[in-house]
């Protein structure tokens, strides 16, 4: 990414940061920040200005024509194209909804909002009560535009309504909302705030539909991680991530927070605590894994003080946030002559439902453990890995030869 176009990507999330997105809104005006970006870098452009955007935002309709992009997404393109524009002209940038919205809702339900928000809190990922509180914010917002400012007089038939308004723009499924409506009215029902059978009338609210996931093929992983080229840091970078899905199944968001300390590199096990579920887990390091990962240790990754394995490869040199897996499965689906369109679910989380097939399929168990045992760090030569034994004394395992277990240097 060039550096005025870092400036100017540096300043609309300033902004967002600023309007109070939440996590998931701030990843996501990241990832349209990144396709502007990369639109620049593609077609050698220094300098982002209006003729840039008019060019950028037509090949956006190509893309919306052809069915590579949805129209919302199309047009929170549009909104980050105008506001990027917008901070290298004035400086600054006003963060704007993408259209009016009301939000404030009666005292009741935001009360009952945010009880059963704190409810969920420490039983659920973080990422799970975000999820469920946007659901039920929805379906708050839905029952005050029908008049609605308490439970009392809320019935089935406006639940029902609100299932089927948003239905639409639910077209993976509607799981997820009425998980959350269920587990709302439960603990509406338990505080005795509303005795509304919702759980009884969603209980076969439809069948179960079952979904065949997509996923990779032994030889797609293979010609996958045969075309990264290991030369560059960039690809000596993406191929450890890969090789690292690719052997223990884990999420990409739990490969950008791996950290320097999370590897035992003497039991060759990796430890973390999930993101997503909270949970901790070990997880064996295999010998391709292990030896991707120290190669980019040692050869390609940035000198910097973040305790992340992995760091973007320009600066600032720290964590890689953002649609990290989006990005790498794009520099290399195509090289990899592996078929690929918007929605098919040609994923870098595919990789994680491959290794699940492959141990199905097999038959084999992948050990784990919640149990953390000690921490690795890297030493300041970076060359060895310094290990703090039981003893309290500090020994060195050469970051080679896995396979076997390397001795430790007295």
């Amino acid at each position: 990414m060039e550096p005025a176009m870092s400036v100017l990507v540096d300043g609309v999330l300033t902004a967002a940061r600023g309007a109070g997105l939440t996590e998931a809104s701030l990843k996501y005006q990241r990832s349209c920040c990144v396709t502007v970006a990369r639109y620049c870098t593609d077609h050698a452009i220094d300098e982002y200005n209006g003729q840039v955007r008019h060019r950028f935002l037509a090949e956006q309709d190509t893309r919306l024509q052809q069915g590579s992009i949805g129209p919302v997404f199309r047009s929170s393109l549009e909104k980050t194209a105008n506001m990027l524009l917008e901070f290298k002209l004035a400086g600054k940038v006003a963060w704007r909804r993408r259209r009016p919205m009301s939000t404030q809702l009666p005292s009741r339900f935001e009360t009952a909002l945010r009880l059963f928000d704190e409810s969920l809190s420490g039983t659920l990922a973080v990422g799970s009560v975000e999820l469920a509180v946007g659901e039920i914010r929805q379906l708050l917002t839905h029952l005050r535009d029908r008049g609605h400012d308490s439970f009392g007089n809320v019935g089935l038939d406006d639940v029902r309504g609100f299932l089927i308004a948003v239905a639409p723009n639910h077209r993976s499924g509607m799981g997820n909302t009425v998980w959350a409506v269920k587990r709302f009215f439960s603990f509406l029902n338990d505080f005795e705030l509303s005795d509304l059978p919702v759980h009884a009338m969603l209980s076969q609210v439809s069948p179960r539909r079952i979904r065949i996931l997509p996923r990779f093929t032994q030889d797609e992983v293979a010609r996958l991680l045969t075309v990264i080229d290991t030369a560059t840091a960039v690809g000596n970078r993406d191929y450890a991530m890969v090789r690292l899905a690719v052997s223990t199944g884990l999420r990409c968001g739990d490969i950008t927070d791996l950290r320097l300390e999370s590897i035992d590199w003497r039991r060759d096990e990796i430890r973390i605590v999930q993101r997503k579920t909270s949970a901790t887990l070990a997880l064996p390091l295999t010998a391709e894994a292990g030896n991707a990962v120290a190669d980019y240790v040692l050869n390609a990754r940035p000198a910097s003080d973040a305790p992340e394995v992995f760091l973007r490869a320009y600066a600032p040199h720290v964590k890689l946030t953002g649609p990290t897996g989006a990005l790498i499965m794009k520099r290399y689906l195509a090289a990899a002559g592996i078929p690929h369109k918007a929605g098919d679910g040609k994923t870098f989380h595919a990789l994680r439902r491959t290794l699940g097939t492959r141990l199905i399929e097999t038959g084999t168990e992948l050990p784990m453990t919640a149990q953390i045992l000690g921490h690795a760090r890297i030493d300041s030569s970076k060359r060895y890995i310094a290990l703090d034994t039981d003893s309290l004394r500090e020994c060195y395992l050469p970051l080679t030869g896995f396979g076997c277990r390397a001795e430790a240097l007295q």
